[in-house]
């Protein structure tokens, strides 16, 4: 069973050093990509499962797929992303209107300015997992709830950057942008909240893993090759 406390500092450091490690696929996800990539998923209009997004954080590819030394790392780093999961599901509960992006920061002529680049582009490769589903916010003018997206799209997209890029006037409002992203998370959480409710009235038990279904860690093996196993890897 998973703890349901917050991941202390020493926990998220653990998790950070792991995420950027050789033990990871080069395009593995830092803390604060993944960061960004659990609010959209908590917030989004579909509840997806761990096996449907976990291999986008660790940046699996048909070319390299992520390789666990043994199966208490495994379990140790998946107990950790789950936990930061489930942090922000309490975090972004229906009646709390505060949220707390986890941003890179950097100093530059004696401030400290939140780099916001890794925590949108999780946010973005988060909505890529169900386009269709973000469809109507994706695609609504942005003076009206499309604009909740603006940070997101501005900095975690190439043609977010190039905007910022060719306009320097958009660029110098880089911390209104950053301080934009707490409301814009509750402003989507509350969009899809009316659709996320109705679909709660469908749910039903979950069903039992067989052991020749696919194993929901999202390895894309087969459960009995794989956390069925035992001591088996992947």
């Amino acid at each position: 069973m998973i703890p349901d406390y917050p991941l202390s500092e020493a926990e998220l450091d653990e998790l950070e050093q792991f995420l950027t490690s050789d033990a990871t696929p080069e395009e593995c996800m830092d803390i604060a990509m993944l960061d960004g990539f659990l609010t959209a998923l908590v917030i989004a209009p579909n509840t997806l499962l761990p096996s449907q997004w976990l291999p986008a954080v660790w940046g699996e590819t048909e070319e390299e797929e992520m390789v666990w030394d043994s199966t208490e790392q495994m379990q140790r780093i998946l107990g950790l992303v789950m936990r930061m999961y489930n942090d922000r599901v309490q975090d972004l509960h229906e009646d709390i209107d505060a949220y707390d992006p986890l941003l890179y920061l950097r100093e530059h002529e004696g401030q400290t300015i939140p780099i916001l680049d890794e925590w949108c582009t999780g946010f973005i490769h988060a909505i890529e997992l169900d386009p269709e589903g973000w469809r109507p916010l994706v695609e609504a003018e942005p003076q009206e709830a499309g604009g909740l997206l603006t940070p997101m799209l501005l900095y975690g997209t190439e043609e977010g950057w190039n905007e910022l890029k060719d306009n320097p006037a958009l660029a110098d409002r880089h911390q209104d942008f950053a301080d934009a992203i707490d409301p814009c998370v509750i402003g989507i959480r509350d969009y899809w909240l009316p659709q996320r409710k109705a679909a709660s009235t469908f749910r039903r038990e979950t069903e039992k893993v067989g052991r020749n279904d696919p194993c929901p860690c999202g390895s894309g093996k087969k459960y009995k090759k794989c956390c069925g196993a035992g001591q088996a890897l992947h």
